[in-house]
């Protein structure tokens, strides 16, 4: 079962939702006029601005695929580091959300425990 993925923001990453986001228009200014279209140089410097503002928030994205284990996971952030800019790189795991007294999160509906992505450390989840 792939339980472990690698949470974070890279800049190759920051600058693809950079380029979804940002729009090839701008306001007119005027009521009942189209928007008018800006030039390549325009969108790219605007593509730019916010790849930075993305780099310098806090949102993270999954990174990676699932992995069985967290070694693996380990060595995707260690790639990840050589090559190129990052930030906030995490190992996650699929488990059972937690309250702030450390219960588990029962679904209303279901009666059982809420599964979501949690921050993963070695320290927490040794085999017994």
């Amino acid at each position: 079962m792939s339980t472990f993925a690698v949470f974070g923001m890279t800049a190759a990453t920051a600058l693809a939702d950079a380029r979804k986001s940002t729009k090839n228009t701008k306001p007119s200014g005027r009521i009942g006029v189209p928007p008018i279209e800006i030039t390549l140089e325009e969108w790219i410097e605007a593509v730019q601005r916010n790849a930075d503002a993305i780099m310098a928030g806090e949102k993270v994205k999954q990174l990676s695929a699932l992995f069985d284990t967290p070694q693996y996971a380990q060595q995707f952030i260690d790639l990840a580091k050589r090559s190129g800019a990052c930030r906030d790189l995490k190992i996650r795991c699929k488990a059972a959300l937690l309250d702030e007294k450390g219960k588990k999160i029962l679904s209303p509906k279901t009666r059982m425990p809420v599964i979501g992505w949690a921050d993963w450390t070695p320290e927490t989840h040794k085999a017994a």
